[in-house]
């Protein structure tokens, strides 16, 4: 790359994971259960434009460029938001009783969970740029600039976008029986992580221009 990422360690305004899952455990004596889950996940993650590395491109190679010229800029001043499918999830992990006294029980519990759905619909909203894609494809491993075909739905050597998404949690609880309910209190703390391997997307524009004019949306020029 030209220069750093200017993605890396940005937060994202908000980030949504919807999980349905069937539950299977194996009990051991009495105190420990070790789980798995098995179902489907969905999300939603929306951000500053900046968290995307989005970036307005001018063709100029980094081998070639001068000290006033920028081979691409960063727009910061957008938003950004991604809707996923439903795809295939799973999770395992463990939880137990380490401590009892009584009716009093101090309990652990940790998960990891795992999915990798497609992007169904992306949504770009920025001064110079506004557009929607549905089930986008973008380049992995590619070095800007991009392809001179790139954003032209028959664009070749490109691939779906997929989002890994991975999941660590670990807690903590103490609970009390009183007869029939059990009042309890309890931590968790959970990290998630999502990848989309680098891939690079173009905004979507015209296989042949049809107009005759000037400005930053490719999609008006069609090139």
């Amino acid at each position: 790359v030209d220069r750093p990422n200017a993605a890396y360690n940005m937060h994202l305004h908000d980030a949504e994971w919807f999980t349905n899952a069937g539950f299977i455990a194996l009990n051991i004596w009495d105190r420990f259960d070790v789980f798995c889950t098995l179902g489907a996940s969905n999300g939603y993650i929306r951000g500053n434009s900046t968290a995307f590395n989005l970036v307005g491109l001018f063709g100029v190679k980094g081998t070639t460029v001068n000290a006033n010229e920028l081979p691409n800029v960063s727009l910061s001043n957008g938003v950004v938001e991604l809707y996923t499918d439903t795809s295939f999830s799973w999770s395992v992990g463990a939880r137990g009783a380490l401590w009892e006294c009584g009716c009093a029980t101090l309990g652990a519990e940790f998960q990891y969970a795992q999915s990798k759905p497609k992007v169904e619909e992306l949504n770009v909203i920025c001064n110079v740029s506004q557009f929607s894609v549905n089930k986008p494809k973008g380049y992995k491993g590619v070095a800007f600039p991009l392809p001179t075909d790139a954003g032209v739905a028959t664009a070749t050597g490109t691939k779906s976008v997929t989002i890994n998404y991975h999941e660590w949690q670990v807690g903590a609880s103490l609970s009390y029986r009183l007869n029939s309910l059990v009042p309890y209190i309890g931590v968790q703390w959970s990290r998630a992580t999502f990848d989309a391997d680098n891939i690079r997307i173009a905004q979507p524009k015209l296989p042949t221009a049809v107009l005759n004019l000037t400005a930053w949306n490719p999609s008006l020029l069609g090139n």
